[in-house]
């Protein structure tokens, strides 16, 4: 079983966690253990709601990931052999394109990120249905629903871009944007309805993350191609040293073969396509080269669209479509009698260069919790634990298995395990991560202790021992050396009148006052839990404060909804009566019913129109006989 990078530990703990309260009769709409908890369902990497994450919810990872992969490759392969094709090319020479883009680097590069690779297996269909609005809806629907918008927004604009260079040389780019653009708008007005369920909880969580106002420029320019690098568009073997397990943005090969037949295509084209895909190329070729010229990076400083793009190495998924069809036109000018070899040396090849590509692991590992998860689970009792900053920097170990027993960046949310602090998310709430880089940005993890008992945090686990300090007390060493915080803990706490209305709203420069006295919490649900106390003053809740939550409070044989205040940044505070009372707070957001009645909706007429068209056609039919 393919198992490394984002497949290992993320896309593993996605599925998983998911997989688990669905099989627990919940809908995944929050997750309390990751981030001091935040949406699940609303996060669009998760794919919760794409139909091609069912086989996780039937099979172990590793079986599910094994169907999910085939069905993927074999989709995009098959998308662009029909594409090709209604391109009139012969079936040999789009089966040689298809398999340019199916089986090249790009596309087997990213093995281990199942949204990336579900997104551009429906690339294809963009273009197959650009012109027929009802299946380009459906596409578009699900292409978002599998995980990473980005890549569909750059797919249709190359679908665009592509389409208007094939045009027929009579038509007017204006009457083709108009004949076009209406069928486009009608797709994805019936697209956002048949996705809203994903849409509008995704757009509030994006709106309320650490990107909503994109990367900056250290960020986005990381792992472009320099000019050397623009060979790996041929073959890994011009690389020495190439490891596209580890370099998979700069993984965009389609075969000295694939190479050499596109060349032939671009040559053998009509003058004014090829001045067409030459430039798209070209422009791909200028995008990807990020910070190696000074060009590139201006365009990268400038253009704010790009401030949302990860990586420049991540757009060469715009060029493989390009190359699919130079290798397709190429192959359909051979001789027939070429054709056929042709197309199994470039198989061959492809074949050849994808075998031991990512790294292997047994099945067993997947459900293999290792020492680590079962010792906090013994021991953590409902509280949190976090990870030092150099513990997440730390890389060396033995291997994937090492990778998913260390607990780095989701791993702990199938164990049920709550983390103050994790990595790989891209869409977390910002005030959950501005409290979390609070944490790590402490000078030494004696000033960081000062606070860990005030959101519950109850272990500390570091690459290397930490000086000697009353706030921490030694537990061993389990992968990690374990510290456990010392003195009282809690994930609520009851404040007297004063200093709770003191408790700032912004980060805190110090801990919790001394005559804080912890709360009792419970969690019959990850989307509810409770506090309960007697002492009137205020209920310091250090869970996260996020749309969606609703808070009852129930004192003196009555309850009424309250409204909560901010506290510490991402948390909450609440003024309580005196005598004996009870909050109860329960997720349940508007974004997430809107949505989801929107698709209900839509899908219901979108069904309706075509079972009425249909059964007109067929009555059609049975009187014309």
């Amino acid at each position: 079983m393919p198992f490394w990078g984002d497949l290992t530990y993320l896309h593993l703990p996605w599925q998983q966690a998911s997989t688990q309260l669905l099989q627990a009769g919940q809908l995944p709409v929050w997750d309390p253990f990751l981030y001091f908890g935040m949406p699940m369902a609303a996060n669009m990497q998760r794919a919760v709601l794409y139909p091609g994450t069912i086989p996780f919810r039937i099979f172990g990872f590793a079986t599910a990931a094994a169907c999910f992969h085939g069905f993927h490759y074999w989709l995009a392969g098959w998308l662009m052999w029909l594409w090709l094709r209604s391109l009139r090319l012969r079936g040999m020479a789009a089966l040689s394109g298809a398999v340019v883009f199916m089986m090249g680097g790009g596309m087997l590069s990213r093995m281990p990120f199942l949204n990336h690779l579900a997104v551009l297996s429906f690339l294809p269909a963009l273009l197959l249905f650009f012109r027929r609005p009802a299946l380009l809806a459906l596409t578009l629907a699900a292409a978002f629903l599998a995980g990473y918008p980005p890549f569909l927004l750059g797919g249709s604009l190359l679908a665009w871009a592509v389409s208007a260079v094939l045009a027929k040389p009579a038509v007017s780019w204006g009457r083709f944007a108009w004949s076009c653009g209406r069928g486009w708008i009608a797709a994805g007005v019936l697209a956002a309805g048949f996705a809203a369920c994903q849409f509008l909880p995704g757009a509030e969580l994006f709106g309320l993350s650490r990107r909503n106002g994109g990367m900056g420029l250290e960020e986005t320019l990381l792992f472009g191609y320099s000019w050397r690098d623009l060979t790996l568009w041929v073959s890994p073997l011009f690389c020495s040293g190439f490891n596209p397990a580890v370099n998979w943005t700069r993984s965009s090969y389609a075969g000295c073969t694939g190479a050499f037949v596109a060349a032939w295509g671009l040559w053998s084209l009509g003058r004014r396509r090829v001045a067409g895909l030459a430039g798209l190329l070209g422009m791909v070729f200028f995008l990807i080269l990020g910070d190696a010229t000074a060009a590139s990076r201006a365009a990268w400083q400038h253009f704010a669209p790009l401030r949302f793009v990860r990586y420049p190495g991540n757009l060469a998924y715009l060029g493989w479509p390009l190359v699919a069809l130079l290798a397709a036109a190429g192959a359909q000018k051979l001789r027939a009698s070429w054709r056929a070899p042709i197309f199994l040396l470039l198989a061959a090849e492809l074949l050849c260069y994808g075998v031991g590509q990512a790294p292997l692991a047994p099945r067993g590992l997947f459900t293999d919790p290792g020492p680590l998860s079962s010792w906090l689970q013994e021991r953590i009792g409902g509280r949190r634990y976090l990870l030092s900053p150099r513990a997440l920097e730390s890389h060396s170990g033995f291997g994937v298995r090492d990778w998913k027993w260390r607990l780095y960046g989701l791993t702990n949310d199938p164990y049920r395990l709550r983390a103050a602090g994790n990595f790989g998310e891209p869409l977390v709430p910002r005030t959950a991560y501005d409290f979390m880089d609070l944490l790590y940005r402490q000078p030494s993890a004696s000033a960081a202790a000062r606070l860990l008992p005030g959101v519950g945090i109850g272990f500390l686990l570091t690459r290397a021992p930490v000086p000697a300090t009353p706030l921490l007390c030694p537990e061993g060493e389990v992968l990690w050396r374990v510290y456990r915080a010392v003195g009282k803990i809690g994930l609520a706490w009851a404040l007297d009148e004063r200093a709770g209305e003191s408790l700032s709203a912004d980060l805190p420069g110090a801990p919790l006052p001394a005559a804080a006295e912890p709360l009792p919490e419970s969690w019959p649900r990850d989307d509810r839990f409770e506090v309960s106390g007697s002492r009137a003053g205020w209920a310091f809740v250090a869970e996260p404060r996020y749309p969606g939550w609703k808070t009852v409070l129930e004192a003196g044989g009555a309850a009424r909804r309250v409204e909560t205040l901010p506290a510490w940044g991402a948390f909450q505070k609440v003024r309580v009566p005196d005598g004996p009372w009870r909050l109860r707070f329960f997720y349940d957001p508007a974004s997430w019913h809107a949505g989801l009645l929107l698709s209900v909706v839509f899908l219901s007429a979108f069904g309706l129109y075509w079972y009425t068209l249909a059964l007109r056609r067929a009555r059609e039919g049975f009187a014309s006989r």
